[in-house]
């Protein structure tokens, strides 16, 4: 008798098909892509081309590939080839599943067993992922699943599918071997720049590393990959899907590997209105893997280190400063080139060189020529006040006067900048510092703050209206 036998996942972890050659276990968990060109965008998509061959006759050849991501876009794929004409293209989605295939024995006969060993049998009535109910002469019997070591059903599967796969109609004029691309775009991938900002101990310096973090989520292993990163945002009419629920973007635990002394950097390109970074070497990404490359060489930096106190109108605070690092994007910095979006981690020598992490923030695009502005959290020696000595309101005018103290326990001088906000249409009026002009909202107050020292400030706003 040809019989089909489910073994309980767990009792023993594979399904096993009795009279039958072809045996589940041997399946691969994952495929494996070779000398693949990827494009990777920074949304979480990548366009793949992928080299295909196949040996075809004269007429009609129905060739497939089942090489491809779970997150593959349904509608992307196309297939360019040589030497052949493309006919139809079909997306074969019909996979074939175990837990369907006994659900749909519900009306046959069948025997099981159960863990503690007594063996039984009936007419199948349920099956689903938490009973079995079998119906015996006088009575139905319901088993829990996890109560099941095996249950068998006679009948067989034919050639059974286990994954989705793509088939073409190719027409030749001779028998001949073919070459082309597959190309098509998936979910499931995606890349971040990171930045590492090292400042020095006693000086203004720091070093700036750039490198991209590029992650394969989905279940398909990359060999001898040809990789390209783009920076940009680009329009997408909507999200997309994959072929399964948890599609490419199922994030599992992933393994990073760093590239410390690469041989060479990645090349950059404009592509259109976007940048774009070829790996100069081919790589291997395997599925639920993480790769760590350098962007650019390391920049040798200037920075201005500034303490940062924002209120605004009424407001009374006792607090630390912020912490505000900016460097200019320049040849002087040994920059002057296209800052994709990204973290910034920045740490610290230390005097006895050491070094320490002091604080993180993240970048828009910045391009050559502009500044890149960093907050790295509040610093624990400086502390700003702020009091509202006086407050008058009238019917059509607002006036108040502020007080703005810094104190500086740090062993040096420090640059603070005192931010204020004042809606409406506002005069300033008998302030002690000079201040800045930001726009129609804002103001600064730029000062010095001697080490050890308090630094204080006050000014008066008024506003009226009709």
């Amino acid at each position: 008798m040809r019989c089909l036998q489910y073994l309980n996942s767990m009792k023993i972890s594979r399904i096993t098909l009795i009279g039958i050659v072809f045996i589940t276990a041997s399946i691969p968990l994952s495929s494996q892509s070779t000398d693949a060109t990827m494009t990777l965008y920074k949304d979480g998509t990548a366009l793949i081309k992928q080299p295909v061959e196949w040996s075809i006759q004269t007429g009609i050849t129905r060739v497939k590939h089942d090489i491809f991501p779970s997150g593959l876009l349904e509608d992307s794929p196309f297939l360019t080839i040589e030497g052949a004409r493309v006919g139809y293209q079909r997306l074969h989605r019909d996979v074939f599943s175990w837990e369907t295939y006994f659900a749909e024995q519900v009306g046959k006969e069948v025997e099981l067993r159960t863990v503690s060993g007594d063996e039984t049998e009936g007419l199948l009535q349920q099956f689903n992922s938490n009973r079995v109910v079998l119906q015996q002469k006088n009575n139905l019997k319901l088993f829990a699943r996890k109560q099941i070591e095996w249950l068998t059903v006679e009948g067989s599967v034919e050639d059974p599918q286990y994954k989705p796969y793509l088939s073409w109609d190719l027409y030749s004029r001779t028998n001949q071997t073919v070459h082309g691309s597959l190309i098509y775009l998936s979910n499931g991938f995606a890349w971040n720049a990171i930045y590492r900002l090292v400042l020095d101990a006693d000086t203004t310096q720091a070093e700036l590393v750039t490198e991209a973090v590029i992650s394969n989520r989905s279940n398909l292993d990359f060999s001898d990959l040809e990789l390209q990163l783009v920076e940009g945002n680009l329009h997408r009419v909507g999200p997309g899907s994959g072929l399964s629920k948890r599609g490419g973007l199922t994030t599992q635990f992933e393994t990073a590997r760093a590239f410390d002394s690469a041989p060479a950097q990645p090349l950059r390109e404009s592509l259109g209105d976007y940048h774009i970074y070829s790996l100069p070497e081919r790589i291997g990404l395997n599925g639920q893997e993480s790769v760590i490359v350098r962007l650019y060489n390391p920049s040798r930096i200037n920075y201005v280190k500034t303490y940062l106190f924002k209120n605004s109108e009424q407001s009374k605070r006792e607090e630390p400063l912020s912490v505000e690092y900016k460097f200019a994007n320049s040849e002087e910095n040994e920059l002057n080139k296209p800052l994709p979006q990204g973290k910034v981690e920045i740490y610290q020598v230390t005097r006895r060189g050491g070094i320490e992490f002091v604080g993180e923030d993240h970048i828009r695009q910045v391009p050559k020529g502009e500044e890149v502005v960093l907050i790295a959290g509040r610093s624990f020696d400086v502390i700003g006040k702020r009091k509202v000595l006086n407050y008058d309101r009238q019917r059509k005018s607002e006036q108040a006067t502020i007080e703005l103290t810094v104190t500086n326990t740090r062993t040096e001088d420090i640059s603070v900048r005192l931010i204020e906000t004042i809606r409406g249409e506002w005069v300033i009026r008998d302030e002690s510092s000079m201040y800045i002009k930001v726009d129609a909202n804002t103001i600064y107050f730029p000062l010095t703050v001697p080490a050890g020292e308090t630094t204080r400030v006050t000014y008066t706003y008024r506003k009226a209206w009709n």
